[in-house]
């Protein structure tokens, strides 16, 4: 007995099916994608992209998965007398002036920041801090045209210095950490790694399943 798809399942049910399918496919694969954490250090040493921006007194990048990270040390809001500087303590900025926390980012001698980006878009998932200590008025994340996160023991995820962010970012969209200008001038903290989501391109997986939709509404079934 010969069984035939068309007396059962009429083309235009296919067609929608498919097409229902594609609609789930493009709302669901944005929101998916590669998860990447930049570990500058260990917890006992920096690591390969710590030493690979260590004493960089200009913007340096590093390159993982295919993703760039671009990192610059300020003092002030300048480059001229910071560099980016790690260590056993941590990662942080090493700033000309004296009793400087060199591996850490501190306010001795002036505001000291990290500013960050990244060569693609995505959303900045966590970031992992060191010697965080106080409730309030201390690490500051600011995302330049977005929000900002105040970084404390109250907004820590528990027991630890990790931080849950979920902010989307775009290409060269600069990302600062500083010390809040509110800490008290003994205050300080390192950086440890950052964790980034990066959606995957999906133009290929969506161009595979447009071709399957035609050739499903267009084959005659028999």
């Amino acid at each position: 007995m010969k069984f035939t798809i068309s007396s059962f399942i009429p083309k235009t049910l296919v067609t929608k099916i498919c097409l229902l399918c594609l609609l789930k496919i493009v709302l669901i694969i944005p929101l998916m994608g590669q998860s990447i954490q930049f570990s500058l250090h260990d917890g006992a040493a920096l690591t390969a992209a710590g030493s690979s921006f260590d004493n960089e007194d200009s913007k340096a990048s590093f390159t993982q998965n295919g993703i760039t990270l671009s990192m610059e040390a300020l003092l002030n809001d300048t480059s001229t007398k910071a560099k980016l500087n790690g260590g056993a303590e941590g990662f942080g900025v090493n700033s000309d002036g004296l009793s400087d926390h060199t591996q850490r980012i501190d306010n001795i001698n002036g505001k000291e920041t990290i500013v960050f980006s990244f060569n693609v878009a995505g959303i900045l998932n966590t970031i992992d801090l060191r010697y965080i200590e106080e409730s309030a008025n201390e690490a500051i994340l600011s995302f330049e045209g977005g929000n900002q996160f105040n970084l404390n023991t109250k907004t820590a995820l528990s027991g630890q210095d990790d931080f849950t962010i979920n902010e989307a970012f775009t290409p060269g969209q600069q990302i600062s950490l500083y010390l809040s200008p509110d800490a008290p001038a003994t205050e300080n903290f390192a950086l440890e790694s950052i964790t980034v989501q990066i959606p995957e391109n999906n133009a290929a997986i969506l161009g595979m399943f447009t071709f399957i939709l035609l050739f499903v509404s267009l084959k005659k079934f028999t």
